[in-house]
């Protein structure tokens, strides 16, 4: 059969074909019945990943570790807050009176600029603020999607920051991970009995050990005490994805470990 033969048939079946309008609908229906079955499925198997181990390791891929399971960090579905200020959210965490002394530790957190003119406009309003820099940062770029956070220790009107970093902003603690320091309560002062740790949410309860072999156990608190200090204990910090405490050892002792002993189910 020849090119010519075949165009021939094929004409005449065209002509028996009756054309109508393309079932746009049922086409769409179709389209959106398949997208909804793909994501119940991965939803469905997320859930069990996370169910049956609470981590996803990532093995084989850059930083996965090659097969070595890596702590895993919450990512909240939170989208940046959509009016970004060029100042930071304040919270205090602990305070107290020692020896005539007003001792306080308080957090301040900035928010994550979206781009890099925000990040440019943040580290100036850091410089004005307090003189404040992140240390891990070199360029504004270094910021942009990242929150910070300086811990600042005031002790009888000495004030200096103690802790600071900048992180991914949907990053979070999660389970039993801990972030924690001693230091001095004063500048100068040599044992490290003051401890300030971050903890995930769901964190109930905290254990500050003490070489001398006693402990202090913290719970969440939020109102100050009657004398206007605040008690020692887990708090919510503005613009922060964790929890965070503070925990000061007895005169004679010193800090020694810090452990999560509660957990929110």
């Amino acid at each position: 059969m020849t090119h010519r033969d075949i165009a021939l048939l094929l004409a005449d079946a065209a002509d028996g074909v009756e054309v109508g309008i393309a079932p746009t609908q049922a086409v769409v229906r179709g389209g959106r019945r398949r997208r909804a079955r793909r994501w119940a499925v991965a939803a469905a198997a997320a859930l069990a990943i996370v169910g049956t181990t609470g981590t996803v390791a990532l093995a084989g891929l850059p930083g996965g570790g090659g097969g070595r399971a890596e702590p895993a960090v919450t990512r909240s579905s939170a989208p940046l807050p959509d009016v970004f200020q060029n100042k930071p959210h304040r919270t205090e965490l602990a305070s107290g009176t020692e020896d005539g002394k007003d001792w306080e530790v308080f957090v301040d957190v900035w928010d994550a600029p979206r781009d890099k003119a925000q990040a440019e406009a943040q580290l100036t309003a850091m410089g004005e603020y307090r003189g404040e820099w992140p240390g891990s940062v070199r360029t504004a770029a270094d910021l942009v999607g990242k929150r910070t956070y300086f811990v600042q220790r005031s002790y009888d009107g000495d004030t200096s920051v103690v802790i600071e970093n900048s992180l991914p902003a949907r990053d979070a603690s999660v389970s039993t991970d801990m972030g924690v320091t001693g230091q001095g309560l004063s500048p100068q002062a040599k044992p490290l009995r003051l401890v300030i740790g971050q903890v995930a949410k769901t964190a109930l309860e905290v254990t500050c050990d003490w070489k001398d072999g006693t402990s202090a156990v913290l719970h969440r608190v939020s109102d100050p005490e009657a004398d206007g200090s605040l008690k020692q204990g887990i708090r919510s910090v503005e613009g922060s994805p964790d929890r965070w405490f503070v925990c000061v050892a007895p005169k004679g002792t010193a800090f020694k470990n810090a452990r999560v002993t509660g957990l929110d189910q």
